[in-house]
């Protein structure tokens, strides 16, 4: 599955990218390319860092 379109970055790339020491989404980026466009990934590349280290991922608030 596609976590980053602009990049055509997946799922399992985003993965190895964490086995391999990414810990933030920024480093993910740095891996992968994966949410170094519009952005609109970032949520999914936190999740999947979430469920990595096993921590429940933590709903963003919009403050207006």
């Amino acid at each position: 599955m596609f976590v980053c379109q602009c990049a055509a970055v997946t799922d399992r790339e985003v993965r190895s990218a964490i086995e391999a020491g990414a810990r933030t989404v920024d480093a993910v980026g740095e891996q992968t390319e994966a949410g170094t466009g519009c952005g609109g990934c970032h949520e999914s590349i936190r999740a999947i860092l979430a469920a990595a280290s096993g921590d429940k991922p933590r709903p963003v608030l919009a403050v207006a």
